[in-house]
């Protein structure tokens, strides 16, 4: 089947995210522009599936129309393969001839400078989504300080190829541990990356880590150490774009199936303090679009005697979202419940919003969110453990400390 054939469960995660995310950041982000919003779809692909199941053009376009009443937003897609840009025209003519957009052909780093141009009085979000490493390092944080010298609001989506980083590191890795020079396609690889990470640092990371190619990331039990290697190199990388540039940043690890290594992970950089608290919250709940995509597809999956693999007949499966929900949420109340609880040993006064990947550590991305953070804070509360009541409707802004005078902690044991 061809990748725009039908989503995949990766693909849902990631547009189940914008659907829920882009909305609330141009509520938020516009109110500072004066209702101005633009969002930018920066590796645009072909619009839509074959299937004709919204791509990201027409989820941040179903987005900007979601709140046209009350935020003036603009679409900006750029798509550099040829055939492929041919199709988002069609399909953005067909689909978006009531709505305010733009479609350039070519590669994003050719339009940016003018597209930024077009921003400079708007709110931004942005969405870098290459199927491996495309956009330049310096590029990117050119964009995010610009933006935060300005004071406007900003926000930038960007996914990281995991699987590209494995490839790409583990050739390398192997070379220079057999003494052989690297060949001309392994160079070229190399400054990708280089360019996309920042020169060389990435390269010791791999230093340790298997050289054997038929290591796969996303693979269920192989590949499993390398994987993590291109892991931390993906989240350190993240986090160093945060620390120069001053954002805000938390990244979600994306699998195909559990307990496979991700292949990617999605990164949002924000200048918003309630920005990475609502991402996570948002990917709490595209994470449930996740598990409901993965287990439809091994369900209608289909054995070699031809009968389908879980049921005898098809559409007989369903995702019971909200027996998912409860059986999962005493377990996501108890593990956000013990991060508050460690987070307070070392912060105080602590701010939830603060230390949202500390907050949802072990839980992020799996249907867990800001209902299952406050009801943490409320047990809590309720065993003297923190003295806020966990009331209000931005809770994870204030100020949470330990009470002056505790009982015994109830979580003990």
């Amino acid at each position: 089947m061809a990748f725009f054939d039908a989503r995949k469960a990766p693909a849902v995660v990631k547009h189940g995210l914008l659907r829920r995310y882009c909305p609330a950041f141009a509520m938020k982000a516009g109110s500072q522009t004066s209702g101005l919003v633009t969002f930018l779809d920066g590796y645009a692909g072909a619009g839509c599936y074959d299937d004709e199941t919204p791509g990201s053009p027409l989820v941040l376009a179903n987005a900007a129309r979601k709140v046209a009443h009350h935020r003036q937003v603009d679409a900006v897609f750029v798509e550099k393969n040829e055939p492929t840009f041919s199709r988002l025209e069609q399909v953005l003519a067909k689909r978006c001839r009531d709505q305010s957009y733009t479609a350039l052909p070519g590669d994003v780093d050719e339009h940016l400078d003018q597209i930024i141009l077009r921003c400079r009085n708007r709110a931004l979000f942005a969405f870098f989504d290459p199927f491996g490493p495309a956009l330049s390092r310096d590029r990117l944080t050119s964009l995010l300080r610009a933006r935060a010298s300005a004071s406007l609001p900003t926000d930038v989506l960007l996914h990281v190829s995991v699987r590209s980083v494995w490839n790409f590191g583990s050739r390398l890795t192997k070379a220079k541990r057999e003494g052989n020079p690297l060949s001309s396609q392994d160079k070229s690889l190399a400054r990708h990356l280089d360019r996309f990470l920042g020169h060389g640092w990435w390269r010791t990371e791999f230093e340790d880590a298997a050289a054997d190619p038929a290591d796969k990331p996303d693979g269920e039990f192989r590949g499993e150490r390398p994987a993590a290697t291109a892991l931390r190199v993906a989240h350190t990388y993240a986090e160093q774009i945060g620390n120069e540039t001053g954002y805000r940043t938390i990244s979600m690890p994306v699998r195909r199936r559990p307990r496979h290594a991700p292949i990617f992970i999605l990164s949002l950089f924000t200048l918003h303090p309630d920005g990475a608290w609502l991402f996570a919250d948002c990917i709490g709940q595209a994470g449930l679009d996740w598990e409901e995509a993965w287990q439809e597809a091994e369900a209608q999956k289909e054995g070699a005697d031809g009968t389908l693999a879980l049921f005898s007949a098809a559409g007989a499966w369903k995702f019971d979202r909200k027996a998912y929900e409860r059986a999962h949420r005493e377990m996501w109340v108890d593990r956000i419940a013990r991060n508050i609880d460690n987070l307070l040993d070392e912060y105080q006064p602590l701010v939830l919003a603060d230390h949202v990947t500390g907050v949802f550590d072990g839980v992020l991305g799996t249907g867990a969110r800001s209902q299952h953070a406050r009801d943490a804070v409320k047990r809590l509360y309720a065993a003297d453990e923190v003295d806020h009541d966990g009331k209000g409707d931005y809770f994870y802004r204030d100020r949470m400390s330990r009470p002056t005078q505790r009982r015994p902690s109830a979580l003990a044991g």
